[in-house]
């Protein structure tokens, strides 16, 4: 048939991923002929292959019509359909089209994120069997004697007898000759060879917690009994559970997890990072008699795939993922919580610029299901929507173990001399923490040896070729690096710009207080947790376990350390460098300042014995300082909503950050003032000059930000609207757009 053949042929829209803001029409493939029975099996969502220029693209169908805006003579035919129904669920269907009208982002794009990448390259929905073998009734039945020449294959048929099935993946850490030694077995018919589709663990005959009963405090009782109201009421909700650190937080979603798995229903559990949370993962796994299956950036595409399909077939109860788990489908969902959700790795920073925790609350409306949101510090949108009554707030305000928080006490820097980041009443501290059998904590979010190398001669720094920035110096390789680009170099004494051999460390990284700490503490054990230390997979979690068994002293590291980790033996928590951020230009520093604080010092004395927090800073008389001494997040949460709604800062305001970068300094800049002139800004939106990035200079690209501000979010919606819609047809922008890169994120977590 050719596409004028059928003047009836069906005609379908398509979504392509590409940052296009417009699907594009094509007649329906060959096959396919507009006839109601033909077009119900070509639904909206279903995956389709196009041509596009001269590619060939997967994309989603978004309509199916009889007639296109366009001429049939300039449409063209898609090449096959992939999928017999659509892929996604109409909820999460309709969950996408929010975010991408919400975020403003092209549908393409994020029906494409949406998506495993095994489903984006066209695979099948179902993941692809894998080849397994088992012994065969020869196997069993033969002497295994007679492979005493044959160590390898004996060493492998012993391993069948102990685990039944196995793959490929169980011999990932052997030597390649396993190969060779399968084939063998095959050709004396000791074992056969069969496909399945890889199963997620079942554990049921786990040696689970749940055979020993949980006793509960009385605030974790009440809070379980309110949330477990919920569940049974089947409809959404949105809570935020405010506990303090160490109040057991988790084990109240393990209540209500407990009851909605019972159900048989699925829990859509979310984290910040997974490789930050082994602990959890680990107490999950041997809490709950049910499949679990992990989502997150850490699995390769053939896992991720799998994963995808477990959670859509309903297969897998529990979810545990990091932001993008979000997407997922689901069988049956029954519960949705999100741990730490102030934390802002739940922004994503590039492509469709979403907050996994606003679109996890979106995704519960949908589904008519409760959802948590958990934290000793919530972010401050969450905490003005409880005090408002649009959330329900249930409180924790003690810790489960009964331990009372930490004791913070200040260290006047202005006062007291440093050596290497450590003043004598920090290292007297250290000192008497390690006398009485219990861990030290440092906490200094600020990774390498030194942050600046100094010229003495000619007062020059060394500086990223490529960045607005200083190159940090780590010794022990003897480079400069950049922490922005990536860009590095080989350390020396000599400056590059006078010559001289006058070049000295200045400022202190979590390198250089370790060297300090182990030439002070020579008997001590010191383990340093920075991403430094942690690049290899599973490095992280390795370390996070030596520091809770307790085979380390002093426990050194950047933010990695703050989140949600159970140190059961530390019993004091250093601060360093505490005045980062508590005079930056962004409006959110303070907020992140105090919640980084707090967590870090929620870490000392989780058990026996009251913990002691010590923090250096030249700011002492600061009252944010009096708040984190008192623990009281409330007051300094009031005082911060105070601040914000004067100003008209989110969450009483609503921002969008239109961002521009080119390898020309002027067309960034260029970019932003010519589009300020093409929005039409309605009542109640104000839009800011174009200015230089704080930053201006990264990677090579130069860097400029156009803030646009609104009192309702509706009103800053239409106005990007309209703007979007007018940006292609300005013939200067177009131009301008072929040197300039550019991007729209709406309610941005920064202003960098």
């Amino acid at each position: 048939m050719t596409r004028n053949s059928s003047p009836e042929q069906a005609i379908i829209s398509v979504a392509v991923p590409l940052p296009l803001r417009q699907t594009f029409d094509f007649f329906a493939p060959n096959n396919i002929v507009a006839c109601s029975s033909e077009l119900a099996n070509m639904v909206v969502g279903a995956r389709v292959r196009v041509p596009f220029g001269n590619r060939k693209l997967i994309g989603v169908i978004t309509e199916i019509k009889e007639h296109s805006s366009y001429s049939k003579g300039r449409l063209k035919q898609a090449l096959e359909l992939i999928d017999e129904d659509s892929i996604f669920d109409p909820k999460l269907w309709h969950c996408l089209a929010w975010i991408s009208h919400y975020y403003l982002a092209p549908i393409g794009v994020v029906l494409d994120a949406a998506m495993p990448v095994k489903l984006r390259q066209g695979q099948a929905l179902m993941p692809a069997a894998r080849k397994t073998w088992k012994l065969s009734d020869i196997g069993r039945s033969s002497p295994i004697e007679q492979l005493d020449r044959a160590p390898l294959q004996l060493a492998i048929v012993k391993r069948f007898m102990r685990d039944s099935i196995l793959c490929s993946e169980d011999f990932k850490e052997d030597a390649r000759a396993w190969r060779s030694a399968i084939k063998a077995l095959l050709d004396k018919n000791w074992i056969v060879e069969f496909e399945e589709l890889p199963q997620l663990a079942d554990n049921t005959e786990a040696d689970l917690e749940t055979n020993t009963p949980h006793v509960l405090t009385a605030e974790q009782t009440a809070a379980v009994d309110s949330l477990i109201k919920l569940v049974d009421a089947k409809s959404f909700s949105c809570t935020l559970l405010h506990g303090v650190t160490g109040s057991g937080k988790t084990e109240v979603y393990f209540e209500m997890m407990q009851k909605v798995i019972e159900s048989g229903k699925q829990v859509l559990f979310l984290v910040p990072e997974i490789g930050l949370t082994p602990q959890l993962v680990n107490r999950i796994r041997s809490r709950f008699s049910c499949p679990i299956t992990l989502m997150h950036s850490g699995l390769n595409d053939t896992e991720r795939h799998l994963a995808w399909w477990h959670a859509q077939c309903g297969n897998a109860q529990i979810i545990l993922g990091t932001r993008s788990a979000v997407f997922s489908s689901f069988a049956e969902l029954g519960l949705v919580i999100v741990d730490e959700e102030h934390d802002s790795s739940y922004k994503q920073q590039d492509g469709v610029r979403y907050q996994a925790r606003d679109v996890a609350i979106y995704r519960a409306k949908q589904e008519a299901v409760p959802i948590v949101l958990g934290s000793a510090t919530p972010s401050l949108e969450s905490y003005v929507n409880a005090e408002r009554s649009r959330y329900n707030l249930l409180r924790l305000e003690k810790r489960a173990t009964q331990a009372e928080l930490p004791i913070i006490e200040l260290f006047d820097t202005n006062m007291l001399p440093s050596s290497d980041g450590l003043s004598p009443p920090m290292i007297e501290a250290i000192k008497h923490t390690l006398s009485t059998g219990k861990q030290a904590m440092l906490f200094l979010n600020r990774r390498g040896y030194a942050p600046v190398m100094y010229c003495k001669k000619c007062a020059q720094s060394s500086k990223c070729h490529r960045c607005d920035s200083h190159l940090t110096l780590h010794r022990k390789a003897n480079r400069l690096r950049c922490h922005h680009c990536g860009y590095e170099c080989a350390a020396s004494e000599k400056c590059n710009s006078c010559g001289e051999l006058a070049m000295v460390e200045v400022g202190d990284g979590t390198q250089r207080v370790e060297e300090a700490i182990e030439q002070r503490f020579s008997d001590a054990r010191v383990l340093r947790i920075d991403r430094d230390s942690t690049r290899r997979k599973g490095e992280l979690e390795a370390l996070l376990e030596q520091g809770r068994a307790g085979e380390v002293d002093i426990i050194l590291g950047t933010q990695l350390i703050t989140k949600g980790h159970d140190f059961p033996n530390v019993a004091m928590v250093g601060v360093l460098g505490a005045d980062q951020g508590l005079y930056s230009t962004d409006f959110r520093a303070s907020e992140m300042l105090f919640q980084q604080i707090l967590q870090v010092a929620g870490r000392a004395g989780r058990r026996d014995s009251v913990g002691r927090v010590y923090i250096q800073t030249a700011f002492p008389n600061h009252p944010f300082f009096d708040w984190i001494k008192a623990h009281d997040f409330n007051a300094f949460a009031q005082d911060l909503m105070q601040l914000r709604e004067q100003a008209a800062y989110p969450p009483f305001g609503y921002f969008a950050l239109l961002r521009a970068e080119s390898t020309h300094q002027a067309k960034a800049l260029q970019f932003l003032r010519r589009a300020k002139s093409d929005l039409n800004p309605t009542q109640g939106v104000r839009v800011m000059d174009a200015i230089p990035a704080p930053m201006e200079r990264r990677a090579g690209k130069f860097r400029a930000q156009l803030l646009i501000c609104a009192d309702r979010r509706s009103s800053l919606n239409q106005c990007l609207q309209m703007w979007l819609s007018q940006l292609n047809s300005n013939e200067v922008t177009r131009k301008l757009s072929s040197t300039v890169r550019w991007s729209l994120d709406i309610d941005p977590a920064d202003l960098y």
